[in-house]
Order: C-alpha cells, then sequence, then structure tokens
C-alpha cells in the first residue's frame, strides 16, 4: 500500500478512536489549578485531570508567553515554536500508585472551536515531566484536546474539553 495511503488509513483509525473516546472521558473528569480548567487568564495555566481504565491523564494548558517565563525560571531550552500561542503539556500516571508514566508514545489532536483540527505527537520532556507540544489556538471557545496514549502494546484514549476565554 501507498505510504501515504497507510498514513490517512491510521489517521482516520486515530479519529474514530478519539470520536468515541470524548464522552467517556468526560464522565472522569477533574479539575484542579489556576481558572479550575475552565480557561486561563494571562501568565495562568489551566490543568485538568481525566482517569481512564487505571492511568491518570493530566492535561495542562499555557500561553507560550507565561510557558516562555516558566522554562526560563526552571533554567529549561526555550522550544517555543514559532507561530504557535500555547504549550499543552500532558502527564501522565498510574492512578494507584502515582508512578509516573514515562515510555509511552502521546498523539493530541485538537478540534478547533470553528471546527478545524491539529494533530501532532507530542515529546515527552523531563523537566516537564510530561509529554508536551505547541499549538495555535487563536481564537476564543470550547477546544476538545484528545489525546492516544499507548503504552507497549496497550492503548487508551482520553479528552477534556476547553474554554479559551
Amino acid at each position: 500500500m501507498n505510504p501515504l495511503l497507510q498514513r490517512f488509513a491510521a489517521a482516520a483509525a486515530v479519529l474514530t478512536v478519539w470520536a468515541l473516546a470524548l464522552p467517556a472521558a468526560a464522565q472522569h473528569d477533574h479539575t484542579h489549578g489556576a481558572g479550575h480548567g475552565a480557561g486561563h487568564g494571562a501568565g495562568q495555566a489551566a490543568t485538568r485531570e481525566v482517569l481512564v481504565d487505571g492511568l491518570r491523564v493530566a492535561f495542562h494548558v499555557m500561553e507560550n508567553t507565561a510557558h516562555r517565563r516558566m522554562l526560563r525560571e526552571m533554567k529549561l531550552k526555550d522550544n517555543v515554536e514559532p507561530g504557535t500561542t500555547h504549550n499543552v503539556t500532558v502527564m501522565l500516571s498510574e492512578a494507584a500508585s502515582k508512578r509516573p508514566v514515562t515510555d509511552a508514545a502521546v498523539g493530541m489532536k485538537i478540534v478547533e472551536p470553528g471546527g478545524g483540527e491539529q494533530i501532532r505527537q507530542l515529546a515527552y520532556n523531563a523537566g516537564l515531566k510530561g509529554y508536551e507540544g505547541y499549538f495555535r489556538l487563536p481564537e476564543k471557545g470550547t477546544y476538545e484536546l484528545l489525546v492516544l496514549v499507548r503504552i507497549g502494546e496497550e492503548r487508551k484514549t482520553a479528552g477534556i474539553r476547553w474554554d479559551l476565554k
């Protein structure tokens, strides 16, 4: 099969799983941090957690200006991607033991208020103890943040709705 068609078929399968998983994941939603996950003002971060099959998935959303400041304070490399507005970091841990999961493959899809989509593979950042990516979230409204987590042969999906005010 053509490599492009293989990637398209794989992406379509992932998107189908994500679409089915969001309503189930939203039932287990817990909010923490600034703004209680309902969005954030300048310099604040929003953190939302969901529990999926024994895996705690914490979504941390921060404007790039605040994220850049935090990186500087933590003496971490400034890797903010040009043209993006927000950093999304996903922290994974086993729910029972609270042990961090550092060996996963994490893909993220963001559905914009107008229906546009962004899909990225998140990279593990040991300094932040999470998987991060940079996204362009230019308009106010409700975004859907969806992840597909692969740990070995196991796959789990999680998602939240996040309001940008």
